[in-house]
């Protein structure tokens, strides 16, 4: 699929396309996902959960990793995509990083990312759910890169490229970062993580200034 600016994005809707019996499993294991854990995501509690016959999941997803995939792109799609459309002729950069900043904001206080750690340790042993998240991470870098301006051609300026490639993965550690935190408490669920923003948008805004 593309966005609005002709990038090609990693997935489409998950829930646009699907069957009424896809939608159901898919919901299902997102809510054992979130409530029980990865290892809730059986083909038996799924079924259960969703109403459906076991058989259902095998026709419609095949395996319990594409299963997976779809409930991590069904997670982070209306999230991601909509922080990038909003950003994506935002100008001048003081509007986009403050944009910036709020919209992970969003994302990092967003319920449905509850259950996206627990399904990333078991991503470095099953392939086809690496595969996946790796080309959601990559997908994601280059959205940042996007978001706050940097353009720099690899072919061109690999030295200016390869720079913003790594803020960008810094960026994206820093919403992994206070997610997890959140998540088990580290930042209490009733705690105000505006210091933590502040802080970012001090490091966005000398990241801007330098292009």
């Amino acid at each position: 699929m593309t966005d609005g600016r002709g990038y090609t994005t990693p997935f489409d809707d998950p829930l646009d396309s699907l069957t009424v019996s896809a939608q159901k499993i898919i919901e299902a294991a997102s809510m054992l996902l979130s409530t029980s854990g990865y290892d809730a995501l059986t083909h038996e509690r799924i079924a259960e959960a969703a109403g459906v016959n076991k058989s259902s999941i095998r026709n419609n997803f095949g395996s319990k990793a594409a299963v997976v995939a779809a409930v991590v792109d069904a997670m982070i799609h209306d999230g991601c995509l909509e922080l990038s459309r909003t950003l994506a002729g935002v100008e001048p950069s003081e509007e986009r990083m403050r944009g910036a900043v709020e919209g992970i904001r969003d994302l990092v206080q967003a319920e449905p990312f509850e259950g996206f750690f627990d399904v990333l340790p078991h991503a470095r042993r099953d392939p086809e759910l690496r595969a996946r998240i790796s080309e959601l991470y990559r997908w994601w870098y280059e959205e940042t890169r996007e978001w706050l301006g940097m353009d720099a051609d690899p072919s061109t300026d690999p030295g200016k490229a390869r720079l913003q490639l790594g803020v960008a993965r810094i960026i994206t550690a820093i919403i992994d970062g206070l997610l997890i935190q959140l998540a088990i408490e580290i930042i209490p669920e009733d705690a105000d993580i505006s210091s933590a923003l502040d802080a970012l948008k001090i490091m966005l805004r000398a990241v801007i200034e330098e292009g």
